[in-house]
């Protein structure tokens, strides 16, 4: 009898176990009221700061995004800017001074009313940051007329201003100021957004909680939980043991089965986001070696961008010569510059005429983010493509906390780096105008190219509305560019994007989602 009862028990302990174990592969939200649910989402990096203005990095944008807003905002969904604090904006018969009325009511998450002094302090205080210039640069002045209303003066005429207003968010002077040094680096209410953060750790995660005082109304999900995964393997397992709700960026290489374990919550979105390959002609490594125009021409000659698809993207992304994908933005040229389509013939000619027709070290190929992701996998496939010509590089992938301050110092011999998410081709300033310090990778002015051109092309892109013209001036920039054989586009990156069957998204887009729009099923 006893040993029939102890039978039982370790029958009912093994099915239970056996429970319990399912019970891993479900969601923590199942069992929770809609305004109990946590979203959770991944970052494959670290998040370096609180603060708007410490990084123009991508995936820190994305947060920052859920918690400040900008005088205007972006709809990628209808393809495009709408003005978001700003209520009214009148231009001057000049052109060059917007008068805003703010949105009536907004308050900060820390309870204080937006003002326009708010304004003032936001936009001087970015002003004040190179790496802001490319969209701050253009600004004469910026003054309170009332409580409720601002007056930005510019320089000249800048017919993509828009992005300005985007770029530049709108934070609590009296936060900011209050919190003095320490602001980024421990949670704050300086947004006016629809979330703010609660806990803060560099390192692993971040937790947003809904603002209900928000001037469009508390959104309908209250908890936010960002998590560091850079490891992508991991990211996907756990997506598909439902510790992720929304995994935006997902890795193609498994992509097949994260729409299997999605179901119908699925999106391949084409992304307004361009990978590229970077050479810095001022490196010395190697006595100079990357100076020489022809190398620097082998190398891209040398370049597979079929290979680095397959590789990076899994066939699933679009070979483009093009800075920005012109599908996204009308300013973007399409044809009247090189494209240097792969020839590994004309490659090892180039070498030869170089003065190198046995091969020769160019140094290493520096890039971010996971060892199994997108860019290291693009490198890997750069190092093959260059070895097949006779060209020798070494590989290092390090985090992106460590690399772009390198790129920006221009201190590395070649790189692979993402660069765009903007609807106006100006947003090539950042890269080629001299005024963008910190932002740039490759440094042209007092360089052997024509740099006085190419700013003034710069400036000449925003001195008027008419596309054509803009085309016109864009086309010749960018053809100066390419022929510099410094900066080669490669790849544009679909936005693989899976959620949780609970969760409503709405219409998927490439880069700047607002969880505001989302809601539990």
């Amino acid at each position: 009898m006893n040993k029939r009862f102890m039978a039982i028990v370790l029958t009912v302990l093994m099915v239970a176990g056996l429970i319990s174990g399912c019970a891993g592969n479900t969601s923590q939200n199942d069992n929770l009221s809609p305004e109990e649910r946590t979203i959770r989402l991944r970052v494959n990096d670290s998040i370096p700061s609180l603060d708007w203005e410490q990084s123009t990095s991508l995936r820190a944008v994305k947060v920052w995004h859920q918690m400040f807003e900008g005088l205007y905002g972006m709809d990628e969904a209808k393809g495009g800017y709408y003005k978001e604090l700003a209520k009214e904006v009148s231009l001057s018969d000049n052109q060059k001074e917007y008068t805003i009325t703010l949105q009536d009511g907004v308050k900060f998450q820390n309870g204080e009313v937006m003002k326009a002094s708010d304004v003032v302090f936001s936009y001087e205080r970015a002003m004040k940051n190179p790496r802001f210039n490319y969209v701050t640069s253009m600004i004469e002045d910026v003054a309170e007329i009332n409580d409720n209303t601002v007056k930005i003066t510019l320089k000249t005429p800048f017919s993509a201003i828009d992005h300005t207003f985007f770029s530049i968010k709108i934070s609590s002077e009296k936060e900011v100021l209050e919190q003095g040094d320490k602001f980024g680096t421990i949670p704050h209410k300086a947004g006016t957004g629809p979330y703010y953060v609660t806990e803060y750790n560099v390192a692993t995660d971040i937790k947003l909680n809904a603002f209900e005082d928000y001037w469009r109304g508390a959104p309908a999900i209250k908890k936010i939980e960002y998590r560091v995964i850079s490891d992508d393997a991991a990211a996907v397992i756990a997506f598909e043991n439902h510790e992720l709700d929304y995994l935006e960026d997902a890795p193609l290489t498994d992509w097949e089965s994260l729409v299997k374990a999605s179901g119908e919550n699925h999106s391949l979105t084409k992304g307004n986001d361009v990978l590229f390959l970077g050479v810095n002609y001022l490196s010395p490594t190697n006595n100079n070696i990357l100076a020489n125009d022809k190398v620097r021409q082998a190398i891209f000659y040398a370049v597979n961008k079929k290979d680095m698809n397959s590789a990076a993207c899994n066939g699933y992304g679009v070979e483009t010569p093009y800075y920005m994908p012109p599908e996204y933005v009308a300013t973007s040229p399409k044809d009247g510059f090189e494209t240097y389509e792969y020839n590994p013939e004309k490659a090892k000619l180039l070498l030869a005429e170089a003065g190198y027709p046995d091969g020769v070290d160019v140094g290493t190929i520096l890039t971010y983010g996971a060892g199994t992701g997108d860019k290291a996998k693009m490198a890997q496939v750069l190092q093959a493509n260059l070895a097949d010509v006779g060209i020798t590089a070494a590989v290092s992938v390090m985090e992106s906390a460590v690399v772009l301050p390198k790129l920006y110092d221009q201190d590395y011999d070649i790189c692979i780096y993402a660069d765009s998410n903007n609807f106006d081709f100006n947003n090539i300033r950042q890269m080629v105008h001299s005024e963008s310090v910190g932002m740039y990778i490759v440094k042209y002015k007092d360089g052997p190219f024509n740099w006085k051109r190419l700013e003034e092309l710069v400036d000449l892109g925003v001195s008027t509305s008419n596309v054509e013209e803009r085309v016109g001036y864009y086309r010749e920039l960018w053809s100066i560019t390419m022929d510099s054989a410094t900066l080669l586009p490669c790849l544009s990156k679909p936005v693989p994007t899976v959620w949780a069957s609970n969760l409503e998204i709405g219409t998927p887009v490439p880069s700047f989602y607002k969880i505001r729009t989302f809601s539990w099923k």
